[in-house]
């Protein structure tokens, strides 16, 4: 799964900066040229439906014909597969929506994965991610070229956001699928959601009413709360001159985004109307289906923690007709908290409410855990971005929670992610410092000392008896490392006359691991390099590079006779 390049060649020649944001239930892509960096264009031309549900992206949904073939994807997906449903067609169709989800922790994902769509179909997850990513690529290019029409595709450097919290598999998985979309290794960067998130807020300028709310400023400290429709990433960085941040607290965060909610809210509806007759209309009424979801996605948004009056969702007469109310489902669970009555349910509020308790707890339960720490305590300013975050009940409960701190919400918070994630991309080097996560090596075999080393990794070589499998150390966990930090070796082979060898690259939640097979060990990549079978093992230098502190660990190799140099991407 890791992402390696022979002749490497890292340096870019670019004009153009386009970043690609997959959410969990939507995406989008925004680009700046290298002539005006901070001028930031999106998608304006994105249509849902009958415009019931306004958007600056497309809703993350994609669409495959029977044959395991892209059709379309976000609101025009949606679109096609209701009139195929409508038409009693769509069976045999593959449609995938919150497909983001399935890579939030699974540690076992690869090219072969498997996911399914939402009638339990499976498909390769690489051949869904990679082709809503191509879509998005081929739109912005496809935009951009009737703006500038001698334009080429390799004019441009793509950046893929991911969350901060996802694992290492996911992380990588993610670039692969970029690869199979059509984007080369060396136009490719990965950002961190909530780094750019913070990159974007950066750019606030001060002249804002409340001066105080202003976060341009140097020494400042904030903590991020990027809050998506699956995730929750949560970063704390310190900005410590113009143009630069630090990242002081390892990310975190968990499943405790919108979609959440949305769970609830459908438990809600089953409890009402029964299981029976809400999975009727789940199976036989799409179009409905999608309408009541926007129709709730709106409700969603403007709750606030002091609203009283009852909510009113509008149901369709599909779902409305046939309804019986039974004894042992919505009079004797919800007495008149919920009462249906002519197209109209009206809910009362503190139903609604319910729904947002755990994803929202979770979330105020880590936030207040982390400025607990001594490393965190000049944080002055809670910084609320993503699209849960457009919540008007959730922006309240922040501020109930945090009194002595300032509550900031970016305007248009739902594309900080995507307009930083572009300014990013333009300056890669603008997060100077980052928090090692784990202990990163690689496995290396040292001369064998039986007074330390146990007598079945003992091996024989041409440089003598070796211990086998001992873990090599670049970097400490919890180590702060400056972008672009490198460390160096060099490395011998084993034997005389050998044609390739192996690098394993390791990283390890213990701070100083002495074998790679500990239990806190983990190989996350490896690369065969080739070697000069003339030379003996003595002989043999091979130069081996690890280039810390961006998004992705950059390990570099080459037996030094040879010119081609090797080189494999890892998130940290």
């Amino acid at each position: 799964m890791a992402t390696a390049s022979s002749n490497a060649n890292t340096s870019k020649e670019w004009l153009i900066v386009t970043a690609i944001d997959i959410g969990t239930t939507f995406s989008g892509w925004a680009y700046s040229t290298v002539n005006d960096p901070e001028k930031i264009y999106a998608n304006q031309t994105w249509y849902a439906g009958e415009g019931t549900l306004a958007s600056l992206k497309t809703s993350s949904c994609i669409l495959f014909t029977p044959e395991k073939e892209f059709k379309k994807f976000g609101y025009d997906a949606e679109t096609e597969f209701v009139r195929l449903a409508e038409e009693n067609k769509h069976r045999e169709w593959y449609f995938f929506e919150r497909f983001k989800m399935a890579l939030i922790d699974d540690r076992n994902i690869n090219r072969n994965t498997q996911i399914k769509d939402i009638s339990g179909k499976k498909m390769p997850a690489l051949n869904v991610f990679a082709n809503a990513i191509k879509f998005l690529k081929d739109n912005f290019y496809a935009t951009y070229r009737k703006r500038v029409t001698f334009s080429k595709e390799t004019d441009v450097t793509y950046v893929l956001t991911v969350p901060s919290i996802w694992n290492d598999m996911a992380k990588r998985f993610m670039r692969e699928a970029a690869f199979e979309a059509g984007i080369p290794n060396n136009q490719l960067i990965i950002a961190l959601e909530s780094e750019a998130a913070a990159i974007w807020c950066q750019r606030i300028p001060t002249e804002l009413p409340h001066r105080d709310l202003a976060i341009s400023t140097v020494g400042t400290c904030n903590i991020i709360v990027d809050l998506g429709g699956g995730t929750a990433d949560i970063t704390v960085h310190k900005q410590p001159s113009n143009d630069t941040l630090v990242e002081i607290h390892k990310p975190t965060g968990g499943p405790w985004g919108g979609v959440e909610v949305d769970k609830k809210f459908i438990e809600l509806m089953k409890s009402f109307f029964g299981s029976s007759h809400w999975k009727d209309f789940e199976e036989n009424e799409l179009e409905d289906l999608l309408s009541v979801k926007r129709d709730f996605e709106t409700q969603k948004r403007i709750i606030k923690l002091d609203t009283c009056n009852n909510i009113v969702i509008k149901i369709p007469r599909s779902l409305e007709d046939n309804y019986e109310p039974k004894s042992d489902t919505s009079e004797n669970l919800f007495g008149n908290k919920i009462v249906l009555n002519r197209g109209k349910l009206r809910i009362d509020v503190s139903l609604l409410k319910k729904c947002f308790a755990d994803p929202v707890d979770k979330v105020i339960g880590n936030v207040k855990k982390i400025l607990s720490k001594k490393s965190t305590r000049n944080v002055s300013r809670i910084i609320l971005v993503g699209g849960f975050s457009e919540s008007l009940y959730v922006q309240g409960i922040f501020e109930a929670h945090f009194a002595d701190k300032s509550i900031f919400i970016p305007p248009e918070c739902g594309l900080a992610v995507l307009k930083g994630a572009v300014l990013f991309g333009q300056n890669p080097s603008i997060v100077t410092a980052r928090i090692a996560r784990f202990t990163y090596g690689l496995e290396i075999a040292v001369p064998f000392d039986p007074k330390i080393h146990p007598s079945d990794k003992r091996r024989n070589s041409h440089a003598g008896p070796v211990c086998i499998d001992s873990f090599w150390k670049a970097v400490e966990k919890g180590e702060v490392i400056k972008d672009g930090h490198e460390v160096s070796r060099v490395g011998k082979a084993a034997f005389n006359n050998q044609c390739r060898g192996e690098l394993k690259i390791f990283k390890s939640k213990s701070r100083n691991p002495m074998f790679t097979t500990d239990h806190s060990c983990e190989c996350i990549g490896s690369f065969v390099i080739p070697m000069n079978r003339r030379l003996k093992a003595e002989d043999s230098n091979v130069s081996e590079v690890f280039i810390f502190g961006s998004t992705e660990l950059r390990v570099r190799a080459n037996q030094r006779t040879f010119r081609d140099t090797h080189e494999i991407y890892i998130h940290m």
